[in-house]
Formats: structure tokens, C-alpha cells, sequence
């Protein structure tokens, strides 16, 4: 075979010292797995720069060769030729299914390695874990001993403390949000827990670790339009046997609502032609999902297979479109899917091809499909998982918003009355409109370690955590104003600060009385004899006072009102009247929090779907407002008027930033 590619040069092949052999043999293993003869004829010039470089190496002939050898070469060309490395791996793998290549001489283990195979042993055969949790259990396992150093010193585990713990989250925790760290801390009680049961470590440090807050369905569903799913389906160009194959993946995603995974594992024998069926496998559920298979899913199927899937012994439905054939990865549908986005031009934002998922199951809410329809074409075993599209059903939302409230004749609202009470209130406050952030003092008793550690800590977590420090500062500040030489914490100094919060309600009181102590129970940790509050001691919750209900009346006579606000002297702020009426409205029609109100920004107005999209709210919740009619078309001319004003009309400004100046002013 050889000799068809080199007809000339075929014998300066064959006369390689180490791979001269066998050149035949892996020109017929590349063809069968589906390289062209193009590509092996790139990789046979390769492989006499391999030739040369083991030769250089020492080695002299191929019975010499191993795994470790192959290791160095690959990491030689990764740096000075990186498109020979992948030949590297190519000759490695015919060898190790041809002929068998030696084993690796068995490198010394280090002590990390020791424990982890200690830690892998319990989790498969105590715990019963799959080699993929174990896999990640064993991941963020390694980090941490390699934190601590424990190679260089193995009996730092006796020796633990929380603090060493707690650096460990903090590092972690500016790479990854809350989810992933919530999974890592996870991962990180299991080995404590492990280490605790077996006597090395004295104290169960698995229940003493903070773990970030997380909310169910903080995030509403990230799905795109249906017209703009068509829009990009058709954008992607077919052809190309590679094309044909993204079209099909994206095509059966967007039509049945497949999870990557269930795209990956489906098989020609899946498709049952004669019945007109396509059988879904559910990985996640263990079960499969048995669908009618449409007459346009079908001609799609039948093009891919005719024009696009490779003649390969594989059964899966999806392969790679470059040789070596095999089948696919989610890592591969992920990336295909971001990368024919980029190529399509449309402005779709690049969440992952899950979105196609909840766009074709919100599609199906809106025309009107039952819960239990949408749950069972997704293949939910449960209908609170299918809840969740509810939420974007903007439609029957739209039912409860309220409209514009009447506004009263302009006779009847007393306004000398409101302009003579503004004059009063306002009369001695200065033209400042800004605000400067103020900067907490610095902590100067014995408790500054520990309070800076535990605010680094919840902050870390995914906390804001400021009122809290706040509160903490000011402990630290009476501390050292009158106890400047203490070096304990006592009940009587706790006692004495309690007796400064005088002023406020019971209910706040108890609030900053618990913050402490969650600072004295964190200090108990190093310090198991310090001093800890009595809860026994603390205010009792008082009863909230009864909220004043406006009516509808009383809201359009505040919004009246609103009209005769004068403008601010500054003009910076042209339209204060407008844009405190417009606060009053949206707090009224749509029961939106003050701090929502604040931090609305213009892209979060859909005027074509007239709503508003809450971000990242209280309990880190986002929800989607519709807009009655009557209150969309005042948000439109209020944005006509800010237009027209010159004011920012940037998507990722506010033009609700000026409600904390005129409600502070």
C-alpha cells in the first residue's frame, strides 16, 4: 500500500529503523477508520520526524517503545511542532491495539496519591458511588491536600484547623459562583467526614462548614422566540456532510426538546420507520421516552443518513464528521451548537443548547398544551419540574396586571397644599445629589481577626453581607471604647452593647443581637470556651404594624401630584416629575420591591412583549412582569420624552436611576 502513495519514495519508508515494519499495517488501520488518503500521507511524512526524535532518544528499535516514551514525545511536539502530537497518539494507539505496547514502569506514589487512592476505595465500595462522582469527589479532593501541602508534610491533617479550611473555600470561591461551590464544599465535608470516621482528624469539621445559599428556580428559563429558532435553523448552510449532521442535531433538539445527552446516545435503531416512532433514552431518568416521529423529521433523518452519516460499524445516530469516526460528546453538541450561532450572526446570547429545550417547551405552553402534555413530551417525572414554564406564560400573567389608575381633575387635588408642604420640608437642604459611599473604620480589638475572617467567609459564599458588617463594626468600635484592654468576651459587655440598640424596635434589636452571636458561635470554633449569647435573653419578634392598603383614588391623586414637582436646579435631571410619577405607577400596577424599582435597567423593558424582566432580586430570584396595556403605553411615552430630552438610551443604563435622588430629595 505503500508503495501507491510513494511510488518514488516508498523505500525511505520502509527502511525507517524503528517504523520501517510497519508502515502497511497502519496505513490499512488509518483507512479503516476513516482517514482519507490525503491525511495519511501527512501523517507517514510525520512519522519520520517521529523516527528520528526516538532515534535521538536512544531508542533502537520498536520493541523498545512505551507508554512513558510516547508521553515525552507527544509533550516534545506540543511545544515545537504541536500538529505532529496528535500523529504521536495515533502510532501509540495502533501499537497498543496491534501489538501491545509494554506497561509503564510503576512511578513512586506520593502521599497524596496514597490518600486518594484510600478516600476512591471507600467511596466505590462503602458508599457505592459511580466512577463519575468519584471521579469529581477526587478532583477538588487533590486540590485541597495539595493546599495544604500534603505531600511535604503528611500529618497535616491531624493538625487541621478551620481556618486552613475556610482559605481553601475563599480561593475557590473567586473562580466559581455559588452553584459550583455549593458541589465543591460538598465534595469537601464527604473527606472530612471520611477523615473524622477514621480517627485522623479530632474534630468534625464536616458540620462546622458554611455552605453558600442557593434557591430553587432562581433563574426563569432561558429560551429564545420561536420565529428567531426557525431563523436560526435556516441559517445554517447544508452543504456540507457537516452541516447536514449540526442541521439534524439542532433540528430534533428544537422539535422534541432533547437533552444534550439524549442527542448523544440515540442509535439508528432507535427509529422505528414502520411505526412512525422515535425512541428517546433518558439518561437522567433511566428511562425511555417514546415519541411519534413526524413526516418532516423524518426527511430531515433520511437526508442526514443518505448525505452526511459516514458507513461505519458504530450504531449511534451521530458520529464526528472528521475521521476517526465515533460517536459524539456533550462537550461537542455544546460547542457545535455556540459555534453555529457565531456563523448564523443573529444576536442570540450563548447559553447552551439547553435553551432550544425551553424554548420548545414554552412554544408549546403558549399554544395552549396542558401541564401534563408539556411534561410527558419532555420526559419529566415529575410535574413540579414542568411548573417551572408557567412562569414565562406571560399571556395569562398579563390577567392580573392592573391598568393606569383614573387621575382625578387637576381642580381637585389641593396642590397649594403639597407645593406649601415640599417648601417647608425642603427648604434648608443643599443642592447635593450625590451621595458618597462611606467607608467603615478599622477594626481595633482583640476580635478583628476573627471579625475580618468571618466577613471574608460569608462574602465568599456568595453573600453581600454589608448591613451584617455594618453591625459587626459597630461591636468592634463599642468594644474598644469601653473595654480598650479586655481580651474576652463577657456577658456583661455584650449586655452593655445590647443596652446602646435602645433605639431601635424589638424586632431589629433581636436582628443585631443574633448577628453577634453567629460571630460567637464562628469564634467557637477555634475558641471552644469563649463566650457565647443566650438566645433565652434576646427581644421577642414584635408584631408588624398592619400595612396602609392605597386605594385606586388615592394612587392617581399621588400620581397628580407628582406633576407639580419641580424640576432639580441641576440640568442633569430635566424630567423629575415624570420619572417619580412613572415609579409611583410601576410600584402600584406591578407590586415591584423599592430596590427593584431602582436597579430596573432599559433592557429589561420587551417592549414588543410589553414586560419587564426582574433580575436578580431578593433570594436571588429573577421573575418576568406583563405589562397591562394602558401602563406599557405610559412606559413608551416616558422613553419618548427621555429621547427627546437627550438623555442615555444605552440597553445597559437605567432609566430608573434617578428614583433614589428624588425620593431622598
Amino acid at each position: 500500500m505503500i508503495t501507491q502513495i510513494f511510488p518514488r519514495a516508498y523505500k525511505r519508508y520502509l527502511s525507517l529503523i524503528i517504523f520501517g515494519s510497519i508502515i502497511d499495517d497502519f496505513f490499512a488501520w488509518s483507512h479503516k477508520r476513516g482517514y482519507t488518503t490525503n491525511t495519511i500521507k501527512h501523517n507517514l511524512s510525520d512519522i519520520r520526524l517521529i523516527d528520528n526524535y526516538f532515534l535521538r532518544q536512544g531508542t533502537q528499535c520498536l520493541d523498545d517503545l512505551s507508554h512513558n516514551n510516547f508521553e515525552r514525545a507527544w509533550l516534545y511536539y506540543c511545544r515545537h511542532i504541536p500538529r505532529i502530537s496528535g500523529v504521536v497518539r495515533q502510532i501509540e494507539l495502533f501499537l497498543e491495539e496491534t501489538r501491545g505496547l509494554p506497561p509503564d514502569s510503576p512511578q513512586p506514589k506520593t502521599p497524596i496519591n496514597l490518600e486518594i487512592d484510600r478516600y476512591v476505595n471507600y467511596l466505590s465500595n462503602v458508599r457505592g458511588l459511580a466512577n463519575k462522582t468519584v471521579k469529581s469527589h477526587t478532583k477538588y479532593t487533590h486540590n485541597f491536600l495539595k493546599y495544604l501541602c500534603y505531600d511535604s508534610n503528611p500529618k497535616v491533617l491531624k493538625l487541621l484547623t478551620s481556618k486552613e479550611i475556610e482559605g481553601f473555600i475563599y480561593i475557590c470561591s473567586k473562580n466559581m459562583n455559588r452553584y459550583t461551590l455549593q458541589h465543591i464544599i460538598g465534595y469537601l465535608r464527604s473527606f472530612l467526614r471520611f477523615q473524622y470516621e477514621q480517627g485522623v482528624i479530632e474534630s468534625p469539621f464536616h458540620t462546622m462548614i458554611d455552605t453558600p445559599r442557593n434557591f430553587r428556580h432562581e433563574q426563569l428559563p432561558r429560551s429564545l422566540p420561536r420565529e428567531l429558532v426557525n431563523e436560526f435553523l435556516l441559517s445554517i448552510e447544508q452543504d456540507s456532510a457537516q452541516g447536514i449532521r449540526d442541521y439534524t442535531i439542532l433540528y430534533l433538539v428544537a422539535t422534541y426538546g432533547l437533552r444534550a445527552s439524549e442527542v448523544i446516545y440515540l442509535s439508528l435503531d432507535d427509529i422505528c420507520w414502520r411505526a412512525g416512532l422515535i425512541q428517546i433514552p433518558q439518561s437522567k431518568t433511566g428511562k425511555q421516552l417514546v415519541l411519534p416521529l413526524t413526516d418532516a423529521a423524518g426527511d430531515v433523518l433520511i437526508k442526514y443518513l443518505k448525505k452526511s452519516r459516514p458507513s461505519v460499524s458504530h450504531r449511534q445516530l451521530f458520529l464526528h464528521a472528521k475521521a476517526p469516526y465515533g460517536p459524539l460528546s456533550r462537550t461537542a453538541v455544546s460547542e457545535m451548537f455556540k459555534r453555529r450561532i457565531r456563523m448564523s450572526g443573529l444576536s442570540i446570547p450563548l447559553w447552551g443548547i439547553h435553551c432550544l429545550r425551553h424554548s420548545y417547551a414554552v412554544h408549546l405552553l403558549r399554544q395552549g398544551a396542558s401541564i401534563k402534555t408539556i411534561g410527558d413530551l419532555l420526559g419529566h417525572s415529575s410535574a413540579e419540574s414542568t411548573c417551572v414554564y408557567l412562569r414565562l406564560d406571560i399571556e395569562d400573567l398579563r390577567g392580573v396586571a392592573l391598568p393606569v389608575p383614573t387621575e382625578p381633575d387637576i381642580d381637585d387635588v389641593p396642590m397649594n397644599l403639597v407645593l406649601e408642604h415640599y417648601k417647608q420640608t425642603h427648604k434648608n437642604r443643599k443642592n447635593t445629589y450625590v451621595c458618597e459611599k462611606k467607608s467603615l473604620p478599622s477594626l481595633r480589638t482583640f476580635l478583628a481577626e476573627i471579625i475580618s475572617d468571618y466577613i471574608q467567609l460569608k462574602r465568599s459564599l456568595g453573600r453581600a453581607y454589608s448591613t451584617e458588617a455594618d453591625i459587626l463594626y459597630s461591636f468592634d468600635a463599642f468594644l474598644a471604647n469601653r473595654y480598650p484592654l479586655s481580651r474576652y468576651l463577657t456577658a456583661e459587655m455584650f449586655s452593655q452593647w445590647c443596652t446602646t440598640l435602645h433605639h431601635l424596635s424589638p424586632t431589629v434589636r433581636r436582628r443585631h443581637m443574633y448577628i453577634v452571636r453567629n460571630l460567637c458561635l464562628y469564634r467557637c470554633r477555634s475558641y471552644p470556651q469563649s463566650f457565647v449569647p443566650d438566645v433565652l435573653t434576646f427581644p421577642n419578634n414584635h408584631q408588624p404594624i398592619t400595612p396602609y392598603i392605597f386605594s385606586e383614588s388615592e394612587i392617581a391623586r399621588l400620581m397628580s401630584a407628582a406633576r407639580y414637582l419641580r424640576p432639580f436646579p441641576s440640568s442633569c435631571f430635566p424630567l423629575r416629575s415624570e420619572i417619580l410619577r412613572l415609579a409611583i405607577l410601576l410600584l402600584y400596577t406591578t407590586g415591584l420591591r423599592r430596590g427593584e424599582l431602582l436597579r430596573l435597567k432599559l433592557g429589561n423593558y420587551n417592549s414588543k412583549d410589553m414586560t419587564l424582566l426582574i433580575e436578580d432580586t431578593k433570594f436571588h430570584k429573577s421573575r418576568l412582569i406583563p405589562l397591562s396595556f394602558s401602563v406599557a403605553s405610559e412606559l413608551n411615552n416616558y422613553l419618548t420624552l427621555r429621547h427627546k430630552n437627550r438623555l442615555p438610551m444605552d440597553m445597559t443604563l437605567s432609566p430608573c436611576t434617578l428614583f433614589c435622588l428624588i425620593i431622598s430629595h
